[in-house]
């Protein structure tokens, strides 16, 4: 797995945080510590506890009735996976974080997936729409090599009537449907294999763009579907 400078820079800052933690922490937080939204700091958490590395934690206030708050503190599992991870010769703390980014890039960690989809939170933004459209102009260009472009003829009309509603739900359904045309027999499992991974961080990525973000995504595959229409 491939972790740039700036996936790096966020595990060190998760590491930190780990390593501080003395006492159960607001996703809140967490987001103003790892420079992320409220809502994508606790869908992370989410991830991880959903795995085992952290458990969530209700509190109420005294000061009267309301919604309890909800704050997150590492399990045991947590604290086996950083020492494997860390390993017994680290002689220092930065040593130690530098030996579980190496491992986690090597695809030692033991749930990869579950990396892969955290560390595809950071990246953020107009990166997002960019993205997504760029992987669906890409499906759209394997449809005219392989000739099958004429195929987008019949569902075109209706591909476009669901990208105008910009709703999450209908936008989700777009590449995996066309990757669908744009397979054949001969090449299927080498094209899905290639395009899954592709695939699963569109999906995450349209999960947590606003209204506005999906919008501007929906204008972009608007001008990229349309010309479909009369080929």
């Amino acid at each position: 797995m491939k972790i740039t400078k700036r996936q790096k820079a966020f595990v060190e800052k998760m590491l930190d945080i780990y390593k501080e933690i003395q006492e159960p922490i607001h996703y809140s937080t967490v987001a103003e510590q790892l420079n992320l939204s409220k809502y994508t700091a606790y869908d992370m958490l989410r991830l991880l506890e959903e795995k085992g590395y952290v458990e969530s934690v209700y509190e109420t206030h005294s000061e009267g009735p309301g919604r309890a708050s909800v704050s997150f503190k590492p399990t045991k599992k947590a604290e086996e996976t950083f020492r494997k991870l860390a390993g017994a010769e680290a002689t220092s703390w930065e040593e130690a974080k530098e030996r579980i980014i190496t491992k986690i890039a090597a695809g030692e960690f033991e749930d990869a997936k579950l990396a892969e989809d955290i560390l595809l939170q950071v990246e953020g933004g107009l990166d997002d729409v960019l993205y997504c459209s760029n992987l669906i102009s890409d499906l759209v260009t394997r449809l005219r090599a392989r000739g099958r472009h004429r195929m987008m003829d019949y569902y075109a009309s209706v591909i476009l009537a669901l990208i105008e509603k910009k709703n999450a739900g209908d936008l989700y359904l777009l590449p995996g449907f066309m990757l669908g045309l744009a397979s054949s027999e001969d090449d299927a499992v080498e094209l899905t294999d290639g395009f899954l991974k592709k695939i699963r961080k569109y999906e995450i990525l349209l999960e947590r763009m606003d209204k506005e973000a999906r919008s501007h995504l929906g204008d972009m595959l608007s001008k990229i579907i349309a010309p479909l229409r009369n080929e």
